[in-house]
Parts: structure tokens; sequence; C-alpha cells
């Protein structure tokens, strides 16, 4: 299982992904904080979303300086999948409007323009 952050402005929350990917997804609702998505007997389609603000303690300090030079206050969401170009197409699916943030978990963020062009996940976790 791979994984990813998603950082938005504090007014983004879990039912915009899901109003956001309809065309493309379709989410199950866990609860209020995590939405999820699996094609049963499909290998490699699980993917899930989480919200947790807590994780931005855990980055480095560089990474931290990035996120708050982007949004006055904002949402982290967690994500796990198992196929990359679930990702891209999830972050491809929102509104231009909305300003969004990509962590790889591996030191590296990313704006949506960046992340949308790159080719495979091994692109997404290189370190530069």
């Amino acid at each position: 299982m791979r994984d990813a952050f998603l950082i938005t402005d504090s007014t983004f929350e879990i039912s915009d992904f899901r109003l956001y990917t309809m065309e493309v997804f379709e989410f199950e609702e866990v609860d209020e904080f995590e939405i999820e998505y699996n094609i049963p007997y499909e290998h490699e389609s699980y993917f899930s979303i989480s919200k947790d603000n807590s994780m931005f303690d855990l980055m480095e300090p560089d990474e931290q300086k990035i996120i708050i030079s982007e949004f006055d206050k904002f949402n982290v969401f967690a994500c796990l999948f198992y196929n990359f170009h679930y990702l891209q197409k999830l972050v491809a699916s929102f509104p231009s409007s909305r300003k969004i943030l990509i962590d790889n978990d591996h030191g590296r963020i990313m704006k949506r323009d960046e992340f949308l062009k790159l080719n495979s996940h091994e692109e997404f976790v290189k370190e530069f």
C-alpha cells in the first residue's frame, strides 16, 4: 500500500472529494472523516482518504514552511492507495480554482500541475 497527503484550504472537507470525483469514483462513506473506494474482485482498486490534520506536526520543518506559505488555514488528508493513477485522477478532478498541495511522504511537496505531469509512482517518490 502506498500513501500521500493532500493539503487543501481549511474549507475543503471529505464531502468535497465525493462531490468533485462523482464522475470518476464512487466513494463509500465510512464516517465523516474517512471515505474509501474499492471495486470488489478488482486487484489493487482500494483507495481511501481520511482527514488527519495532526499529520502536519509529523512533517519536516521545511515542509511545514511550504504549507504555511500557501495556506493561512489548511486541512491535511491522508490517502492510502495501490494504483498511483487513481491519485492523479482524484487530483485532476478538483476545480482549478481549488488550491492543493501533494506531499509524497518522502520529503517532497508539489503543486497540482507538477504532480499531474508525473508518469509513475516511482517519479512521485523520487527525491531531488
